[in-house]
């Protein structure tokens, strides 16, 4: 099916994080300025145009971020921001562990967090500040 023939138009998407503890998971984002919902058993933690949605793990040694698998990604999840300066200030102000990064340049800035289960969630794009 060509590109022009396409009728739905996809608008976001929602990833899964399996966790050990839904309340502590829930605190991480919510800390982090995400807005929280309880949907059909499981947390929604929104900002912007991402999602997770936070499921509790039955058996907690289930929980393995595939950022920390051999051969994989230094990533769990990536979103694009317009200000990775200003998400940067944020989360040093809220103590979020930054585990790579901030990484600026002419042609791409981006850094990487590690949640309350070890994700790893990349944010990348552009700067708002006299970095620029």
């Amino acid at each position: 099916m060509s590109q022009s023939t396409v009728g739905a138009k996809i608008t976001g998407s929602s990833i899964v994080l399996l966790v050990k503890d839904i309340q502590e998971a829930s605190a991480f984002y919510k800390n982090l300025g995400f807005t929280y919902e309880e949907i059909g058993g499981h947390v929604h933690v929104s900002r912007g145009m991402i999602t997770f949605i936070l499921h509790p793990a039955a058996n907690k040694e289930d929980v393995r971020p595939s950022s920390a698998a051999q051969g994989g990604l230094y990533f769990d999840a990536f979103a694009y921001t317009d200000a990775v300066d200003l998400l940067v200030e944020e989360c040093r102000a809220n103590r979020v562990e930054i585990v790579n990064g901030p990484h600026y340049s002419e042609h791409w800035n981006e850094f990487t967090i590690k949640d309350a289960d070890g994700y790893r969630i990349a944010f990348g794009g552009g700067i708002r500040s006299e970095l620029k």
